[in-house]
């Protein structure tokens, strides 16, 4: 992704998923990119409705999609007054399969959406339509949860060294402008209190946290020389404890609005949909989360 040419929002017209446009048109008149508006109108809603109405089946169908591209049609003018390039479409089928076709053919750079609504986004911490947009979709997913005040500000990548932790970074570095920018790596300690179980003395634990250390400043100095390249908005942090709650805490003490993270780690099975740091984030966390997928044919670790 060199760069943020066009960005596809999906709305379900609730209040939620109005917070989710608002970011995209944000971040489309930041980059300068075309914004693609797009309803999906469920199956399941035009099967209810044709049992519910004496209409026949094609006029019912009819009917509603008319009424989504009317009320489509209304906000893309509106937002298009913005001075954004904007295009619309209503779908009809399952939310997530029509948001990647609809990525995919029109070459989205980034998908947006909102954490809940009244259709597809309700779902979204059932882990149904967002874990479906992840699983089979390949483009990064920013999940908004905020209400859009101005440009991101504070920026936090937590990292792994993973090929899917570094590609959350070299997407946040494109996707953030004049934001300052967190990197986080958290040392978890995993055999701790088994070494002192098993009669290791506080020496020998002290000398197996400095080499943890150590290899994870190495392994950081060499983030820095690969993808950072003397950005002066990047920070480096490195903490010892669990990922999750570093993170949270990171979040709080730092004012972070953006969570930009892998959705794999070294550690985590291909087949989890979300890794458990990633699953953490999202329901723990406060601000907009940016789930970055490995890219398809990449190793899962450098």
């Amino acid at each position: 992704m060199e760069k943020i040419q066009r960005i596809l929002v999906a709305t379900d017209f609730s209040s939620r998923a109005d917070r989710a446009v608002q970011r995209a048109l944000q971040l489309a008149a930041e980059h300068q990119a075309k914004l693609n508006l797009l309803h999906v109108l469920p199956v399941f809603s035009l099967e209810t409705f044709k049992h519910l109405i004496s209409e026949t089946p094609l006029e019912t169908e009819q009917r509603l999609y008319n009424h989504a591209k009317a009320v489509l049609q209304n906000k893309s003018e509106v937002l298009a007054g913005e001075g954004v390039a904007v295009e619309h479409h209503v779908a009809i089928g399952r939310a997530h399969v029509e948001i990647n076709r609809y990525a995919k053919s029109h070459y989205a750079d980034l998908v947006v959406i909102g954490d809940q609504g009244e259709t597809f986004v309700q779902e979204l911490f059932l882990g149904t339509t967002a874990s479906k947009t992840l699983s089979r979709g390949n483009l990064p997913l920013l999940i908004v949860k905020q209400e859009p005040k101005g440009q991101y500000k504070h920026v936090l990548v937590p990292v792994d060294f993973s090929r899917s932790s570094l590609e959350a970074l070299d997407v946040a570095l494109k996707v953030v402008t004049g934001s300052s920018i967190h990197v986080l790596h958290a040392i978890e300690m995993p055999l701790g209190r088994k070494m002192k179980q098993a009669g290791l003395n506080a020496k020998s634990i002290d000398l197996y946290r400095d080499k943890m250390l150590s290899r994870a400043r190495e392994a950081m100095e060499k983030l820095v020389a690969d993808h950072v390249r003397g950005d002066t908005r990047v920070t480096c942090i490195i903490e010892y404890g669990r990922a999750p709650a570093v993170i949270a805490e990171k979040t709080k003490f730092l004012d972070i609005d953006l969570i930009v993270i892998g959705k794999r780690g070294e550690t985590e099975l291909d087949e989890v949909l979300f890794g458990s740091v990633t699953k953490h984030v999202l329901y723990e966390t406060p601000c907009d989360v940016l789930v970055v997928n490995p890219v398809a044919g990449s190793p899962s670790s450098p």
